[in-house]
């Protein structure tokens, strides 16, 4: 695929990835930031675990160009080559507003989860599952949300039941992240909630019913000390969230 773009920004782009080895990096190109995304090189065992990167990236990219063309709210491609793609900066993520009180005020905060749980029904009313909707891909600027990162969104994942898939990730995620229920997921909830399309919800509870087992089998995993025990514990908080009516 040749370079598509000002010649002016494809010379920025290239001069700072000859410069930065990182896979996703901020670009300063003039007056603005952006951000670009290249092609993820594997050795030949990481590429057994995680399949073709170039498959991969090239299903993102494609990905991001038909949800743009519907207008969804997914960031436009500014610039493109073989290896790489450019998006604008979308402001800072969910994660980031969660983690980092003082990045603005708890207004503004509730703002941004009520209006991620409405933008993430209105993608599942629009036939389309992220994927993976985790809160640092899940930005807020000037009242939009953007979603970022469709590495995992796949034509077979658009059903009612991808929607639900998205749904819990997005839960487990929040509740992870917070380290517990917090007034902006539940903010987040409420608001999906009330612009569900279509019973989600209720898939989404019969999904995580379906896995009640997994909580005891984790149980002990709890109890790691490798920085990995947040996500075990937010497992049986998740499965409880979807157990309530």
């Amino acid at each position: 695929m040749p370079d598509a773009s000002d010649p002016e920004l494809i010379e920025c782009i290239r001069d700072a990835l000859a410069r930065d080895a990182r896979r996703v990096l901020p670009v300063t190109c003039g007056d603005r930031t952006i951000w670009v995304k290249r092609l993820e090189r594997l050795s030949p065992l990481r590429r057994l675990q995680k399949g073709s990167a170039a498959a991969v990236f090239e299903a993102e990219r494609a990905a991001l160009h038909a949800l743009a063309g519907r207008g969804l709210p997914v960031p436009p491609i500014l610039a493109e080559g073989d290896d790489f793609f450019a998006l604008p900066d979308c402001g800072p993520s969910l994660d980031h507003l969660l983690r980092t009180p003082g990045a603005t005020t708890e207004t503004d905060r509730m703002a941004a989860f009520e209006a991620a749980g409405r933008a993430l029904a209105g993608l599942h009313r629009a036939g389309v599952s992220h994927g993976r909707p985790s809160l640092r891909d899940i930005c807020w600027q000037d009242g939009r949300i953007t979603f970022l990162d469709f590495e995992r969104h796949a034509a077979h994942r658009n059903t009612p039941e991808g929607h639900a898939e998205d749904v819990v990730i997005f839960v487990f995620n929040g509740i992870r992240v917070g380290q517990g229920m917090t007034p902006e997921l539940r903010r987040a909830i409420d608001s999906y909630r009330a612009a569900d399309p279509g019973g989600i919800w209720q898939r989404a509870q019969g999904w995580c019913r379906r896995r009640r087992w997994v909580a005891t089998l984790t149980g002990p995993l709890r109890w790691r000390r490798d920085g990995k025990s947040t996500e075990f514990k937010a497992i049986p908080e998740t499965l409880a969230v979807f157990s309530a009516e």
